[in-house]
């Protein structure tokens, strides 16, 4: 969904939300808001954890993590600066408990760059009942770090960039991770804390139709990730078979995929658990940053407390 020319004011956050959970996403242009401006609003939109990273924000709000290809400590650059990132959703890889939404705020945009969300809420729509029902008898397992590589069903793509991490980036990711507990989101009702049940790490096993807060039906689909499907406790032996139907005919296609152009100002707000993004362009010699902060949907609109996969 997108709204065009439309001051940020005049768009309730609460309606905002529901918006991006029922179209997967909620693209915001022209809307003339500053950052702050933005971090304020947001905090209406849903709940937040500030991050104290290397890359957190210093000039417009603690709740941003800069993502950007210049150096924002002398020695490091922005998150993901200059990957050419494959299609993924930030719950995966030990995020599974998070970032219900992810906020975005385009900066600086130096040159042509874009961001392809893949929405699978639409393609789930086109299938028939058995086959819905099929999906959501299914779960997905995903590769962890120290895994075997070739145990990946899809291996045309797979990033260097873990290799290329320093120490800092490596230590504000993990710490990151661990604050990232709905109970710790600055803006949350207390009586809302006991709500959700205790944080579980990392998951062995992810619910292919993922359990929405707002009952909202798609896949939670990792394309480079998923590793085996299993059904009933049970390794599916057609899991490869499995996958390349989905691959086929809902990410390659093309039919479900947003592709957007940013310009400065641009807010992107992406539901991490029925959509896919990427970034599909990388150029290093020229500044790109944008502003990201993660939610997770607030109390009025959610039908339950429980974790989605």
């Amino acid at each position: 969904m997108r709204i065009k020319d439309k001051k940020l004011d005049a768009i309730d956050p609460i309606q905002a939300s529901i918006w991006c959970a029922e179209h997967g996403y909620l693209m915001i242009e022209n809307s003339g808001a500053s950052p702050e401006e933005f971090a304020e609003w947001i905090l209406e939109f849903g709940y937040h954890v500030s991050s104290d990273i290397w890359c957190t924000d210093k000039e417009h709000s603690e709740y941003f993590w800069r993502v950007t290809n210049q150096e924002v400590d002398g020695e490091n650059k922005g998150l993901f600066a200059d990957d050419e990132l494959g299609w993924h959703s930030n719950l995966a890889a030990g995020y599974c408990d998070a970032q219900e939404v992810v906020g975005i705020y385009a900066k600086t945009i130096t040159y042509p760059t874009e961001t392809w969300i893949c929405n699978s809420i639409p393609y789930f729509q086109t299938l028939s009942k058995d086959m819905q029902e099929f999906y959501k008898s299914l779960s997905t397992i995903l590769w962890k770090p120290g895994d075997n590589l070739q145990d990946r069903i899809n291996q045309d793509w797979w990033p260097d960039w873990k290799e290329n991490y320093t120490e800092t980036v490596m230590a504000g990711i993990l710490q990151n991770r661990d604050r990232s507990k709905v109970q710790l989101c600055t803006n949350i009702e207390e009586d809302i804390k006991t709500k959700f049940g205790e944080h579980r790490g990392v998951v062995d096993t992810h619910k292919l139709v993922p359990d929405h807060p707002l009952s909202i039906e798609g896949l939670f689909f990792q394309p480079y990730e998923i590793t085996k499907f299993v059904k009933d406790n049970k390794i599916c032996t057609d899991s490869k078979e499995i996958y390349q139907t989905i691959y086929n005919d809902w990410v390659c296609s093309d039919k479900y995929t947003y592709k957007h152009k940013w310009k400065p100002g641009d807010i992107m707000l992406m539901d991490q658990i029925t959509t896919i993004h990427k970034r599909p362009d990388v150029l290093k010699d020229k500044p790109r940053e944008l502003l990201r902060a993660v939610s997770w949907y607030k109390a009025q609109v959610r039908n339950h407390f429980n974790y989605v996969l």
